[in-house]
């Protein structure tokens, strides 16, 4: 996990295809899996246009943009057919609750109910903090991907109101990473380092029928 322009799909998707290439027994799991995946029969309502789902989302009233993703992201873990779950391998998330939940606390939700929400989801044998400086993810995604959302709401997606809502967003994963004692990687890093670093850590994870 970690805030926006992180990497984490990047990272995420080159650790699944060298740990596999590797024997390693991994399944990577993105939360938008879900949309139009006949792997996820609840969610078949959803239509295939993700860029269009996300923009949707964005626009929602905080509580639910909060409730859904939370639903969303649970979905993509837990709500596969029995056929398309693979007990035998690694689930590698590629991000998790973190990202949103510290979102919608800058947005204004109540800290302590978005911990209990939260709570509530499946906990993670490992969490690689990807962290990045704001700074460097306004670098990586200006001109490409940036959205409102990521910007405090700015429909303009300035760099001032980009750096300000990251760094505050950056505040809360960090008291989350210290409290819960996350793995934390600069992803400021080679790229090749980070996909080393995480590569190292879900390697040390035992498959389900090695426990």
């Amino acid at each position: 996990m970690g805030a926006d322009g992180a990497g984490k799909s990047t990272v995420s998707r080159l650790a699944t295809e060298r740990l596999c290439a590797g024997g390693t027994r991994v399944e990577r799991v993105d939360r938008w899996d879900i949309i139009d995946n006949a792997a996820y029969p609840a969610t078949l309502f959803m239509r295939p246009d993700v860029l269009n789902t996300r923009l949707c989302v964005a626009e929602m009233p905080s509580t639910s943009r909060f409730l859904f993703l939370m639903w969303s992201i649970t979905q993509a873990l837990l709500g596969r057919t029995p056929e398309a779950v693979r007990p035998d391998k690694v689930t590698l998330l590629d991000g998790y609750w973190m990202k949103h939940a510290a979102g919608e606390i800058v947005y204004g939700l109540d800290r302590s109910w978005v911990e209990g929400v939260v709570c509530g989801l499946p906990l993670s044998e490992q969490v690689i903090y990807l962290r990045v400086d704001p700074k460097w993810a306004w670098e990586r995604k200006a001109g490409r991907d940036l959205v409102p959302y990521e910007c405090g709401m700015d429909p303009e997606c300035s760099q001032d109101s980009f750096l300000t809502h990251q760094s505050r967003i950056l505040g809360v994963l960090d008291d989350w990473a210290e409290q819960f004692g996350w793995l934390t990687v600069d992803a400021g890093e080679p790229l090749d380092e980070v996909v080393g670093r995480v590569i190292s850590a879900v390697s040390g994870l035992s498959t389900p029928d090695e426990r």
